[in-house]
């Protein structure tokens, strides 16, 4: 087996990473205190990042991704 380790400070080197942190980062500034947060505050940021729609996903969600992978379609609507 083969593996990759990416150098510490080569962002161009691991996309994916960057593009989720950066997405956290909306919600998740660096001066929050994610300790001071509770359980429900994460999980809303959790949910949320769940339901946005990704290219690298067909525009789909990563909860319809992943429901897809276990055999179930599903449609998202806001209202």
């Amino acid at each position: 087996m083969t593996t990759w380790f990416c150098d510490a400070y080569a962002s161009w080197q691991k996309g994916g990473i960057e593009n989720a942190n950066g997405r956290l980062r909306r919600w998740l500034p660096r001066n929050l205190d994610i300790d001071a947060l509770d359980e429900q505050e994460l999980q809303d940021v959790v949910f949320t990042a769940n339901l946005t729609p990704r290219k690298c996903l067909g525009y789909k969600t990563p909860f319809q991704a992943m429901l897809a992978d276990l055999g179930k379609n599903v449609t998202i609507r806001f209202a």
